[in-house]
């Protein structure tokens, strides 16, 4: 039965861009899943289930990696990256194995080649998840580029994203260390996280004073434990792995804008924690615009990529949640959303 569904949505996929009624065809086939004696009751589940997949992204294609995609994402991460390396990629062929490509990458000696290629993940079919009838809520889902061909891009809210991320890897394991560099390399020096995660890196909230809808501030509920369940999950699969990796400068740290402000104004106005650096901003788009999306993670003074390793990412956020606990009272969060209370289902974790 299980095979069944699998591949019952690996034909929806294919065929999501057919029209509508070759999408009666396939969703009318769910009651044939035989998960209930209800046929609506069998269509609900399996709509739910693809649009729960569309929070987080799927690998249409497994662990086969078209070398012309992962060409284009060092194209729009870091076009001096993309320079130095896109003839030695295109002699590689059309595609390879994911195992073989990572062996391939990791060995050349550069750090961002190794630290771009651990963060690459070939997912395709996803949005951003929420309600679509919420005024900010602004996605779309792109399956195909202008020429027609398949297209991986995936962008989600940083909780939804890798909430969905933690199951997806138990069926792909192999991507598990991708996901864990995902989300360290989004993570600021000072411990915190984004608002959105995508294909291109990262994004975050602007002030808009005429909008009623904007507001800034970290997404720092649900943080830890995301992290230690694909920790956890990977020390399962890959035994040892991860303490391998812990002296290895791979990872980046994540430049956003956002300033917390001084302990004395926070406990004068709990509300209003975070200032927005409009001038910091600035700069980093402007590198954006002339490098890539990498313009949107910390440099040093020559215009390197800072990089830290495993272990560094993981005391800055333990340090983090240390620093801002209250007794009694649970972790302090920098959200700026002091309504938005399920942030507090992670306090314990």
């Amino acid at each position: 039965m299980l095979k069944n569904k699998e591949l019952l949505l690996s034909e929806l996929f294919n065929n999501i861009d057919k029209g509508t009624e070759e999408l009666k065809h396939y969703v009318g086939m769910a009651d044939g899943l035989q998960i209930s004696g209800e046929p609506l009751t069998a269509v609900h589940h399996y709509a739910n289930v693809m649009f729960n997949i569309m929070r987080g992204g799927i690998f249409s294609e497994g662990y086969k990696i078209n070398i012309e995609d992962f060409i284009d994402f060092l194209k729009n991460r870091n076009r001096c990256i993309y320079e130095q390396w896109k003839e030695k990629l295109q002699a590689l062929g059309d595609s390879l194995n994911y195992a073989e490509l990572k062996e391939w990458a990791l060995s050349q000696d550069d750090p961002n080649l190794n630290r771009l290629f651990l963060e690459y993940l070939p997912l395709t079919f996803s949005r951003r998840h929420g309600d679509p009838s919420r005024p900010w809520n602004k996605f779309s889902i792109d399956l195909k580029d202008e020429n027609g061909r398949r297209k991986m891009n995936y962008q989600g809210n940083w909780r939804d994203i890798f909430q969905n991320w933690e199951a997806l890897s138990l069926s792909f394991p192999e991507y598990l260390e991708s996901m864990i560099s995902k989300f360290l390399n989004a993570v600021s020096p000072d411990g915190y996280n984004p608002y959105r995660v995508t294909r291109d890196g990262i994004d975050w909230e602007i002030p808009e004073p005429n909008n009623p809808w904007t507001n800034i501030g970290y997404w720092g509920d649900h943080q830890i434990i995301y992290l230690q369940k694909l920790l956890e999950w990977s020390e399962k699969f890959y035994p040892g792995l991860l303490r391998k990796n812990l002296n290895k400068a791979v990872y980046s740290h994540a430049d956003i804008p956002y300033r917390i402000k001084s302990y004395d104004d926070i406990v004068n106005n709990y509300r209003e924690t975070i200032v927005f650096d409009f001038d910091r901003n600035k700069i980093i788009e402007q590198r954006v615009t002339e490098n890539g999306s990498d313009g949107k993670l910390m440099q040093d003074v020559g215009g390197n990529i800072v990089l830290s390793t495993l272990t560094e990412k993981i005391m800055i956020l333990l340090l983090a949640k240390m620093t801002n606990f209250v007794p009694g009272g649970g972790i302090w969060m920098n959200t700026q959303r002091p309504e938005w209370n399920d942030a507090n289902n992670a306090l314990v974790g």
